[in-house]
């Protein structure tokens, strides 16, 4: 008896119905996968956020209530025929973002990569591969790594953070760098556009929001996180004596009169220089030198 075998194909049509269902499947479930791409995103980036809000925190907790402030670390030193390290005023033109991030790093409140989101679409801003630990020497007056920087600038130094926070001017700092601040306050957040405008395109608005718009995480001073859509979230309100008004992100506001950089509302912002304006009317009056990602 001979044995016999069947053969088993697919005819062409048959292939070309599987790949047309793939095809189908595929095409259905790619923008599925792209939005759940996105929202874990959102949701690692919002704890990457918070997490050094937290750290800003546990710093608070021995020094008075007060965030890291570079100013109180590496004071102005007191003359009295030789220099007292340590026991000066605040040296407030040291209070710069890269210097906080610097300090804060060299603390161990958080490591330098916590400060680039995975989402960053700026070639200006990368990691610190190599922070120095080793750097920190007062003898030498030196207290952190001073090679982190946030430059933003096209052929610039680079930056090595992706978040704003508030400038350490004004009555801002005095009211809100500190664990003691409004819940109603943001502190830090994904980078927004030039004093809150909306222009037609922004590096900023390749962050989380697809290239067409702004969309963040921002945290508050009770280190709850939200995700907003606008740089005037309905939390974020300006409030004085004088009256409200609703409070932008990143811009500077006023309740009344002309606006000015040392108010207290909330303003966020990368600086990496800090000079003397010369004036004294409010606390803490100097003059930033603004990170922005996008030219004027």
């Amino acid at each position: 008896m001979k044995n016999k075998r069947q053969l088993f194909a697919f005819t062409l049509i048959e292939l070309l119905v599987v790949m047309a269902i793939i095809a189908l499947l595929l095409s259905i479930l790619m923008p599925a996968l792209g939005r759940a791409r996105r929202e874990a995103m959102l949701v690692k980036d919002s704890a990457r956020i918070r997490s050094i809000h937290s750290g800003w925190l546990t710093w608070a907790t021995g020094h008075q209530g007060r965030y890291p402030t570079p100013g109180y670390v590496n004071r102005l030193a007191i003359d009295t025929g030789q220099e007292v390290r340590g026991r000066g005023a605040e040296d407030r033109l040291a209070n710069t973002s890269d210097n906080v991030h610097s300090l804060s790093v060299m603390e161990n409140l958080y490591n330098a990569d916590r400060l680039l989101s995975e989402n960053e679409p700026s070639g200006n801003v990368f990691a610190m591969e190599h922070y120095d630990y080793t750097a920190r020497n007062p003898s030498e007056d030196t207290y952190w790594d001073e090679e982190l920087n946030v430059d933003l600038d096209d052929g610039g130094d680079g930056c090595h953070v992706s978040y704003s926070s508030i400038p350490l001017i004004g009555s801002r700092k005095e009211k809100e760098w500190a664990s003691t601040g409004s819940s109603e306050f943001a502190i830090l957040s994904n980078r927004g556009t030039r004093f809150g405008q909306y222009p037609d395109h922004s590096v900023t608005y390749d962050i989380h929001g697809g290239g067409r718009t702004w969309v963040g995480n921002v945290c508050w001073q009770d280190n709850h996180m939200t995700y907003e859509e606008t740089f005037q979230p309905n939390m974020s309100v300006y409030r004085t004596s004088e009256g409200h008004v609703s409070d932008n992100l990143f811009n500077i506001d006023c309740v009344s009169g002309v606006c000015n950089f040392w108010g207290g509302d909330t303003w966020l912002v990368l600086v990496s220089e800090l000079s003397d304006s010369g004036g004294d009317m409010f606390p803490y009056q100097l003059m930033p030198e603004l990170e922005w990602d996008d030219p004027e």
